[in-house]
């Protein structure tokens, strides 16, 4: 496998988009604001701030054709933003959100977008050309807690959300007068707006930190606090579990219909490989991927020692690790390839870190 870019940001990079040729990246350093980057050689140059949200950037997306972003936040509001050959210049979503917004996904047709919250309740945005501007519909039953991620379907009708609950769910994002009538699928031939398509429950416990389809949408994988990995086929009636012994996950693509590449904690992506007869995990895609100390009782001993001593450090050196990232991988995307062929990812880390990983898979 090719060694992968990475570049360094003097902040930690808690979410990161790119534009559709990939020479513009916005990114949030863990704050209210969001930076918008410019690839000049190998390096990426300043160009705009986005400063509009008060509390916490939660999540960014950038529509590819568009050209538009979208942000959402704990001040429980959300943006569009559109270039005007000068600068970004934002519209306010009503959200009606009385709790913080956790996470945003435009459609694939980006004629709408998704926004998760705390409000136990998903917005489902579309412009209102009477009003001039971006509404939204709530989809609320049957979630019981904060929405922690969303995917939405190749239809650009079904909407998956994984959340605090322990459960994946597929609900129906139907917008009259803005989608078509999809065709019949797996999930239902029948959709109306905030009908639930499918139910799963996380079979070990923990929250879901994430959830995608799969590039033909027949099928969905979520991500568990517990560490592990499922995937489920309603076509099959087949669901699967896979746990590891690694640090919980919270970021996932699908870089094909029988490959997916989960990221977290560990803080390097790891391949698993499968298809509706059974996954496995396969490898780890960064080949130092590797703690200079793995042992228990070392670490044990370690902050027995710090507390006998009434020390708060054992040690002068900071703790490194043999892995490209150094610190959680909050944030996964795809960089180059189609939706079942991807060619290289992107992620993005506590550590500062934004790197390009070559898939040769």
């Amino acid at each position: 496998m090719a060694t992968p870019k990475s570049f360094t940001f003097p902040f930690p990079v808690t979410c990161h988009a790119f534009n559709k040729d990939r020479s513009q990246v916005a990114v949030c350093p863990n704050t209210n604001i969001v930076h918008i980057y410019k690839k000049d050689g190998n390096q990426w140059t300043q160009t705009h701030t986005l400063t509009e949200h008060d509390l916490l950037v939660t999540d960014i997306d950038w529509a590819p054709e568009s050209d538009r972003i979208v942000t959402c936040s704990q001040d429980k509001n959300a943006y569009v933003w559109n270039f005007d050959g000068q600068n970004w210049k934002p519209t306010l979503v009503h959200l009606r959100l009385n709790r913080a917004a956790t996470c945003v996904k435009w459609s694939p047709f980006e004629d709408k977008f998704a926004v998760g919250s705390g409000s136990r309740c998903i917005s489902v945005c579309y412009f209102g050309e009477d009003n001039d501007w971006w509404v939204s519909k709530h989809i609320k039953k049957p979630i019981m807690s904060t929405v922690l991620s969303l995917d939405w379907h190749p239809n650009n009708v079904l909407l998956a959300a994984g959340s605090a609950d322990m459960k994946a769910r597929v609900f129906s994002a139907y917008i009259k007068g803005v989608d078509q009538k999809p065709s019949p699928s797996v999930w239902g031939e029948k959709l109306p707006f905030n009908t639930l398509c499918g139910e799963f429950t996380n079979p070990c416990g923990g929250w879901i930190h994430s959830v995608a389809f799969s590039p033909s949408g027949d099928g969905i994988a979520w991500l568990g606090h517990d560490a592990s990995l499922s995937i489920a086929y309603p076509g099959h009636d087949y669901l699967v579990n896979i746990r590891t012994n690694n640090l919980p996950y919270l970021t996932m693509v699908w870089a094909a219909e029988d490959k997916i590449i989960a990221a977290g904690h560990d803080c390097c992506p790891v391949l698993f490989q499968g298809d509706a007869d059974g996954w496995k995990f396969v490898k780890s895609l960064d080949e130092g991927h590797e703690r200079k100390d793995l042992s228990v009782s070392s670490a044990f001993n370690k902050f027995r020692q710090m507390d006998i001593r009434g020390s708060s450090s054992g040690s002068s050196q900071p703790t490194e690790l043999k892995t490209t990232h150094q610190n959680s991988i909050i944030q996964m995307r795809v960089y180059s390839g189609d939706r079942d062929d991807v060619k290289q990812i992107s992620t993005s880390a506590k550590d500062g870190r934004l790197v390009i990983w070559d898939l040769a898979l």
